[in-house]
């Protein structure tokens, strides 16, 4: 395998982040090389909490509210009691009692209750503000990172803390809330057993304690894991998509393809059990100890209430009331453990998401600007290409000039390399080797946004956004100019199609969203795609890869000959299979296998006795049957 190395990590380049995490334990110490503590990863999460005062001021109502319930079951146990032992006990006093209680509890539950539900959803929106940043994350970072599966594998552990609201970020909010009630309860039910022996509330501390310790053990042992996991879950995912993917339906159904889908989930299940078997096998391995700890409460609970009785220290109704105390008492710190453990848990996936929303995911630096104005030359010296982790060669010592204004096709039969030539033309990648320049200027010095901002691309893949066409043609939601939207739409030849919608450019795009969107063919879609070339102001430089291939050879070869008239100054580079399609560029560039074998005009390659003679001739002829095939 070629060894890949990123361009010198001198001032002035650019890094190559697609290559370098390659690397396991660099791509840790890039992705996580903070170590999160949980008062660090709470005080972040908290730091837009804490300047919400009225958050503020409900929690501390709530716990409050919640925390003085289990104290009042106790006492009214107590109360009732000592009335009923009393030899003029009257119903009405007991009704007095038992509706006092009522009304407490109820005032109680009422608060805690609409406090708990009114910012359920607050929590909920800070729960979509990080999913937002880790969106952009994925929307801005550099893109050869989606060649890496184990950087994947690593940063999509988000999912899993984002994706509902009883895990997780929210899960952690929503936990913590509550615990400031199961807080309350411990120290008002624990302050009034140290009244009667210190030792119930110290073997309580004590469980909380064992609890944490063994159930962190646990959580630790899985988060360690959790690339595995995560690797399983990624590949359950696509293949489910895939399965239930519309597009897929016909495939399935004629092919019979269900049950190879089928066999492909066998393997993950089996990784999935493994694991899973692996967790259980650890908590069922320290379980006794959390029990031990929960039964020592129990025993030292009977041996001090049993003392307290057999020294006739308390009446019947103190009696009672202290048994239920301690009942509610061991559930209530059970209650608190479990919070802890759970906000140990999850904390530690906040962490990572932190991690990755905070992760500078672009290849930065790159001090040198394109220069001059107008159409850009290209050139690539000697460049060779292979994907990130990947050993097969796809361009190897590639040389190619494009002078600036000049329109240049690259043609070529299916993976020659055309595509991963545009890609490296746009920035998208960096060469493994060699240079690419942009008006002489090595495009490794030059920072990625101003690369971007010099190309206008439709490339092969088109699939639209559920936004409206307007939108679609811009790629913005502001400051849309509508004439200039009509205008490409036109030039693209969509225009008679969405004139005659209702809406018109404000038409609503798929059915993901709005029942009545508008769902385009396949050539319709890259018709769109060539429109947002269009519109886009300021680019010197317009790719086509293979933006007609869902259009017929004649609708094709009038888009192109539309495209000389309106690309006129500015550098242009065709990537189309159909070669009589691209005749009238100024030069055609035949590649295959990651070389280029012949360039030259159309007619001067023609004369040549080489590939492309032979590849046009080929499809000549089935041009030719095609339309006898129509006039017969």
């Amino acid at each position: 395998m070629q060894t890949q190395t990123s361009p010198k990590q001198n001032i002035g380049y650019r890094r190559n982040l697609a290559v370098e995490l390659l690397d396991k334990d660099k791509r840790k110490q890039y992705l996580h090389a903070k170590k999160h503590g949980l008062p660090d990863i709470l005080k972040y999460m908290y730091r837009p909490v804490l300047k919400d005062c009225k958050v503020v001021a409900a929690s501390i109502v709530y716990a409050l509210a919640a925390g003085v319930l289990p104290l009042l079951s106790v006492f009214i146990v107590e109360i009732l009691v000592r009335l009923l032992m009393q030899n003029d006990a009257s119903p009405e006093r007991l009704i007095t009692a038992a509706g006092i209680y009522a009304a407490a509890f109820f005032l109680c539950t009422a608060i805690s209750a609409q406090l708990k539900n009114r910012f359920y959803s607050y929590f909920m929106r800070l729960r979509i503000l990080f999913m937002n940043r880790i969106m952009e994350q994925y929307m801005t970072m550099d893109y050869g990172l989606f060649e890496n599966p184990s950087f994947l594998d690593d940063a999509s552990i988000w999912q899993r803390c984002l994706y509902n609201n009883a895990n997780g970020l929210e899960g952690t909010y929503h936990r913590i809330f509550e615990m400031g009630g199961t807080l309350v309860s411990a120290v008002l039910l624990g302050g009034l057993l140290i009244l009667v022996s210190p030792w119930i509330a110290l073997s309580g501390i004590l469980f909380v304690i064992v609890f944490y310790l063994v159930q962190k053990n646990i959580a630790v042992y899985k988060h360690e894991r959790r690339e595995e996991l995560q690797r399983a879950a990624r590949r359950s995912q696509w293949l489910s998509g895939e399965a239930s993917d519309f597009r897929y339906g016909k495939d399935m159904r004629l092919f019979k393809m269900a049950g190879r889908f089928e066999q492909a989930f066998h393997p993950l299940i089996r990784a999935y059990e493994k694991l899973y078997k692996a967790f259980t096998r650890r908590e069922l391995q320290l379980s006794f100890i959390e029990s031990a700890a929960l039964i020592l409460i129990d025993i030292v609970s009977f041996l001090v209430l049993a003392s307290k009785v057999h020294a006739n220290a308390v009446s019947i109704a103190e009696f009672v009331m202290l048994l239920t105390a301690v009942t509610v008492f061991t559930q209530t710190i059970q209650l608190f453990a479990q919070g802890l453990a759970f906000i140990k848990s999850e904390t530690m996936y906040v962490g990572d998401t932190i991690d990755i929303m905070e992760a500078d995911l672009v290849s930065t630096g790159g001090e040198n600007h394109v220069p001059g104005s107008g159409p850009v030359s290209i050139e690539l010296r000697d460049v060779s290409f292979h994907y990130p982790g990947s050993d097969t060669i796809v361009l190897e010592h590639l040389n190619l000039y494009i002078p600036a204004g000049e329109k240049c096709a690259l043609v070529g039969v299916n993976g020659a390399g055309k595509t991963t030539l545009v890609k490296l033309i746009t920035g998208l990648y960096q060469p493994t080797e060699g240079q690419v320049l942009i008006n002489g200027v090595d495009a490794a010095t030059i920072p990625q946004e101003e690369i971007f901002s010099l190309f206008g691309v439709v490339f092969q893949e088109v699939q639209p956004l559920a936004l409206t066409i307007a939108e679609n043609v811009a790629a913005s939601d502001t400051g849309i100019d509508r004439d200039r939207v009509i205008e490409c739409l036109k030039q693209a030849g969509l225009w008679e199609k969405v004139s005659k919608l209702p809406k018109g450019i404000d038409s609503p795009m798929l059915k993901v969203i709005q029942d009545d969107g508008v769902v385009l063919s396949g050539g319709e879609n890259q018709k769109l795609s060539i429109a947002r070339a269009l519109y886009r102001e300021g680019t010197r430089m317009m790719i086509m890869d293979e933006p007609t291939a869902a259009l017929d050879a004649l609708a094709e070869e009038k888009i192109y000959r539309e495209f000389d008239e309106i690309l006129s100054g500015k550098t242009a580079l065709f990537i189309s299979h159909r070669l009589a399609s691209t005749r009238f560029c100024d030069r055609i560039v035949l590649l295959d296998g990651g070389r280029i074998v012949q360039q030259g005009t159309h007619e001067e390659l023609l004369k040549e006795d080489g590939l492309y003679q032979k590849m046009f001739t080929a499809q000549s002829k089935y041009y030719r049957s095609e339309e006898g095939e129509a006039t017969a």
